[in-house]
């Protein structure tokens, strides 16, 4: 009976070990415990999270999400709100992660817990019609002048800072504010350069050059609870790894220097293209695309 009881207490107390030492793990063990793994994502802003021509998510950061889930070994449930919901949704415990395409700041900072290691460096621009393009920031700060921003977002930050004098319009999307400049409700807006290229093709539009292109530069990092630190621990891991393997390289290769991107998912067609399905096989996200048949471990909501 004594050998049974110290049996007993053993199985007790190795039961008690693992399930402390997941809950030492905070949402990392939460998500290797269900399996599954939620990401909040703004799918507005191509090519770095948007909805392809099937209605499907596509995008750089999808792609990343698809790879921590991957490396995890869980399903992905990828939920697409408005950009100004992300942090909320996060210190909600709506999305277990943010891996987007986020800048860094001091006010972001206070609330959530950014990763060490970045995936991408960029910074804020102002967007003008082509007839404008000429323009300084000087002239552009003036009464007067309207400058649309998405709430939310790094733009916001600078065009308090460096265009006090102008008037500010928020829009819940990246879609509302290049329409507020096409139909002349705004003088200009402000978005990331990394935008430019799409942009420039789909509505004309050109950056202001004077005094320089860049109004503020920036980083794009991963973010978690505060508190959370094996999750941070291994979002640092993944994205460091990715660096040395030359995986996110490869990611960039295609969804920012090339151009094949652009017929893979803004236009309906029945597959992609050879470049996309050896990167799929490269990045091992055959599971979560729906371009290698059904998305099987991911879902959309």
């Amino acid at each position: 009976m004594k050998v049974l009881a110290s049996a007993a207490l053993g199985l007790l107390l190795s039961v008690a070990t693992a399930a402390h030492a997941d809950e030492e793990k905070g949402t990392l063990g939460e998500i290797l415990d269900a399996k599954k793994i939620v990401i909040m994502n703004d799918l507005s802003a191509a090519p770095w999270q948007f909805r392809d021509a099937n209605g499907n998510a596509a995008g750089f950061s999808v792609d990343l999400n698809r790879m921590i889930a991957a490396r995890l070994g869980v399903d992905l449930e990828l939920v697409n709100v408005e950009w100004a919901g992300l942090i909320p949704g996060l210190l909600s415990r709506k999305s277990d992660i943010l891996a987007t395409s986020m800048s860094t700041t001091f006010k972001r900072a206070q609330q959530i817990l950014f990763t060490t290691e970045t995936w991408y460096a960029t910074g804020v621009i102002a967007m003008v019609k082509p007839e404008k393009k000429d323009m300084s920031w000087e002239e552009l700060n003036q009464a007067g002048q309207r400058i649309a921003v998405k709430a939310g977002t790094n733009a916001v930050d600078a065009a308090k800072q460096f265009f006090p004098n102008a008037e500010l319009q928020s829009y819940p999307n990246d879609t509302d504010t290049y329409q507020a400049l096409k139909t002349d409700r705004v003088d200009a807006a402000l978005n990331d350069l990394a935008v430019l290229d799409v942009v420039q093709q789909e509505y004309g539009f050109e950056a202001l050059k004077e005094p320089r292109e860049l109004i503020s530069s920036d980083t794009w990092a991963f973010a978690v609870r505060p508190g959370d630190t094996y999750t941070w621990q291994f979002l640092n891991f993944f994205l460091a790894k990715i660096k040395e393997s030359g995986e996110l390289d490869a990611l960039r290769k295609y969804w920012v220097e090339g151009g094949t991107w652009k017929t893979d998912f803004l236009q309906k067609n029945d597959g992609v293209s050879d470049e996309r399905k050896k990167l799929v096989e490269q990045l091992g996200i055959a599971e979560y695309v729906p371009e290698a048949g059904d998305a099987v471990r991911m879902t959309l909501q």
